[in-house]
């Protein structure tokens, strides 16, 4: 299943064998079974994984003195920090990882040789020259390769001649020799079908398009990047988590397929304006675009569990349990560093069994099985989501060349946008300088309104939806500056976001096809008890490092005085409880508002957390974690996170942010108000009752946002600056309104009353034969 690049079920089989492994003590077979799973979360993309079972393969090996193992496993090591290396965007930890991984090849390649075991040897040499040639050393890479090579055609490895190939291929376009580096992945690509590596084949065939396109040879540029996507899209979609999805799909350069192809169709637009290139590049931007969630939105709507053995559900409760126990005990006690090492592996072995139980339950459920995830938008469809003011704003960035794509319900324009590092550094200075409170010059913010807004805006647009891409996903768009006026975006537009277009579709059709009716208005927790830590040092105290926001308690009581009291629910200190939630029938609530301190994790993003009283009996630990949001039922308008940085989590290339939000939207809801950074607890409380004020007017959940900061904005006092209103923005179906005029409930309820009266009418002058339209207009 490995070399049939089917990786859950590879993998499934290999923690079997793992199991039983253990159960038999054999050692060999066991750290056997460590490597291989630890190979395969490598060609996944999800490299701290692999490193953790490599890592424990290599310890079995030295204990049992196995030098040829070892050898195997110091080279897999080190091709994980070569990995690592590559994906790195800073200098100095692109050479640290590269000089990591040199070690431990070096030490891989004595090994073998003393082993004589020529097939380790001949990788080693290999992933050496792919480390030298990222390091631009390109002699020192090419005389690796061809001595890998060599040895490769000895012993007829045809999967190591094939990754050779390649990489001899990439050293040679680099040095701009690129016909002859077509001839290498010609080659290579000739063996990855001989031998039916995907793995091979989609690098093969993307460095091929990179070669086309240098040479002019633009219908075969078309032809490889296509090949190459379309065997990364075969691979995914033999996973079974999203998570998997997401880090095989955003490392490795397989995005690079993506965004290649896009620059190149633009390109031929620009040159072929009559052939509608650029509707193909705006459809594989969004087969770029936010995948995995998207297809966990799908998944949203089905019970996976129907149909499988409860046993294994039990266990996922057990696990869930487990882990609950173990983060709250990283994060409570003083531990000493080999303590918090100790949970910390045995945390990261349990997550590890939940997700080998998550993948087990959906390989056996026949709801899964029979799973039809959504088709990706295509431009007419995109249109047709848009209003007459509205326009979407969506990005691509990457190295090179990076494009804007600008959509209302006629026209796309497309316009080129400043490479990756550039829009990286301006959009850093603007962040310092709008969240400087001290500060009052702005102006990278106009420099970042000429390059990303104006070029695609067209003059009746009053409302713009942006998905943005890379360092884009922390840019409050509202606070970029126009032209000569030096007005805020926001004082001229409505603004919302969205992952992707094709996500908030399927959140738009989800949302139409839930007739539930909702009768509570809304649920608020907030101002949790945090134990002894808020009046003492106490460090058994999970909450240790939290202190009570002095606000969350006012901003919960001024939410709740704008609803009637038998149509809303508010949790505030002890009562503020994990438990509490849970208990709660949540899908009777059109919003959810959470006012309290959040965890975001950006390295294991399920670990992040919204912070609840701990529970008297200590049922739960208080820490509602993500993946526990992912079990929650809703039905709800709007999740408000008023805490800081809920915005954020783990930033995953073409899958963007992974965090509390994308939990919320799997759970049920429709929209989310989150904050980019850390917001001031006074200055939140003012903007939260500003906000849900205007929202009780009947104002659209985007409308009642940007109300509320513009009074703000317009205070003359410190709140006017950025830095207090900016933090928040609203992702996901922004154009709701959750509370309609009741004139327009009168006028929705008639309009049945007055089509029976209007039938009557009908019945009565028929049977007086005195039928004609004429008198009923």
């Amino acid at each position: 299943y490995w070399k049939l690049d089917n990786y859950s079920k590879a993998l499934s089989y290999y923690e079997k064998a793992l199991k039983i492994a253990q159960y038999l003590k054999n050692q060999e077979e066991e750290s056997d079974c460590l490597n291989n799973i630890g190979l395969i979360y490598r060609n996944i993309g999800n490299y701290e994984k692999s490193l953790f079972f490599l890592s424990k393969s290599l310890e079995i090996d030295k204990k049992l003195k196995k030098n040829n193992f070892i050898s195997i496993d110091l080279n897999n090591i080190g091709e994980i920090y070569r990995n690592i290396g590559f994906s790195s965007e800073k200098i100095d930890e692109k050479i640290e990882n590269f000089n990591a991984a040199l070690k431990y090849f070096k030490e891989s390649i004595t090994l073998a040789r003393k082993n004589n075991d020529t097939k380790i040897e001949i990788k080693s040499l290999n992933n050496t020259g792919a480390v030298y040639s990222g390091l631009e050393k390109y002699s020192e890479a090419l005389e690796y390769f061809k001595s890998a090579y060599e040895k490769a055609e000895e012993i007829q490895d045809v999967e190591a001649k094939g990754m050779i190939l390649t990489n001899m291929g990439i050293v040679h376009f680099n040095l701009g020799n690129y016909e002859e580096s077509t001839k290498f992945y010609q080659k290579a690509i000739n063996l990855g079908q001989e031998i039916q590596s995907g793995q091979m084949l989609w690098e093969a065939y993307l460095e091929l398009a990179k070669a086309c396109t240098k040479q002019n040879n633009f219908s075969k540029a078309l032809e490889n990047y296509k090949n190459s996507i379309n065997i990364i899209e075969n691979i995914r979609s033999t996973m079974k988590l999203e998570e998997l999805k997401a880090s095989f799909f955003g490392t490795d350069k397989r995005i690079d397929a993506y965004h290649n192809l896009i620059n190149l169709l633009v390109a031929l637009q620009n040159s072929h304006p009559e052939k509608s290139y650029d509707r193909e590049a705006f459809h594989y931007l969004e087969r770029a675009k936010a995948r995995a969630f998207l297809d966990s939105l799908e998944l949203s709507k089905v019970n996976i569990s129907q149909g499988v053995d409860f046993k294994l559900q039990n266990q996922e409760k057990e696990l869930m349990n487990d882990i609950s126990s173990l983060y709250s005990k990283l994060l409570a006690a003083e531990l000493s560093p080999d303590e918090k090492n100790t949970i910390q592996a045995e945390l990261t072995e349990k997550e590890n069994q939940l997700e080998s139980l998550k993948r087990e339950i959906r390989i056996k459920s026949p709801t899964y099985a029979n799973l039809k995830y959504p088709e990706i938008i295509k431009l007419e469809d995109a249109q047709k989501l848009l209003g007459p003011k509205t326009s979407f704003f969506t990005y691509c960035i990457s190295n090179e060349k990076s494009l804007g794509f600008a959509l209302t319900q006629e026209t796309l324009k497309v316009f080129p946008v400043p490479p990756k590092d550039k829009l990286q550094k301006m959009v850093k200075q603007h962040l310092m300088e709008i969240s400087d409170k001290d500060n009052q010059n702005f102006s990278t913010g106009s420099e970042l309104f000429r390059t990303l807004v104006k070029p695609g805006l067209e003059k009746n647009i009053k409302n713009i939806i942006f998905i943005p891409d890379d360092i884009l996903h922390i840019l409050p768009f509202e606070t970029l500056l126009q032209g000569k006026t030096d007005q805020w975006l926001l004082e001229d537009y409505r603004i919302a976001y969205a992952p992707s277009i094709s996500s908030l579709r399927e959140i738009t059709a989800r949302k139409r096809s839930n007739g539930k009716k909702r009768p509570m208005d809304i649920l608020a927790f907030g101002d949790p008890y945090f134990g002894s830590s808020e009046t003492e040092d106490n460090g058994e105290d999970i909450f240790k490092n939290f202190y009570r926001l002095n606000y969350s308690g006012v901003e919960i009581e001024r939410i709740q005085s704008l609803f009637k009291n038998k149509k809303s629910h508010l949790f505030v200190r002890e009562n503020a409880s994990e438990d509490r939630l849970k208990s709660h029938p949540l899908s009777n609530y059109k919003i959810i508002h959470f006012a309290t301190h959040s965890i975001i994790d950006d390295k294991t993003p399920s670990r992040s957390s919204i912070l609840l009283s701990q529970d008297t009996e200590h049922v739960e630990d208080g820490l509602l974690q993500m993946r526990e949001i992912y079990n929650l039922n809703l039905n709800c308008d709007l999740v408000t996170l008023s805490a800081c940085e809920t915005g954020l989590g783990q930033f995953i290339k073409g899958e963007g942010i992974e965090g509390l939000n994308r939990a919320f939207f799997y759970a049920g809801t429709s929209s989310v108000l989150m904050s980019l950074w850390a917001v001031n607890d006074q200055a939140t409380y003012q903007l939260m009752e500003r906000f849900y004020s205007h929202l009780r007017l009947s104002y659209s959940i985007m409308d009642a946002l940007r109300e509320a900061k513009l009074e703000m904005l317009s205070s003359h006092t410190p709140l006017s600056h950025p830095y207090y209103w900016a933090g928040f923005i609203v992702s996901g179906k922004a154009d709701e309104v959750v509370f309609p005029k009741a004139s327009k409930k009168w006028i929705l309820l008639s309009i049945p009353f007055l089509l029976i009266c209007g039938a009557i009418l009908i019945t009565i002058r028929k049977k007086n034969g005195k039928l004609g339209f004429k008198s009923l207009i």
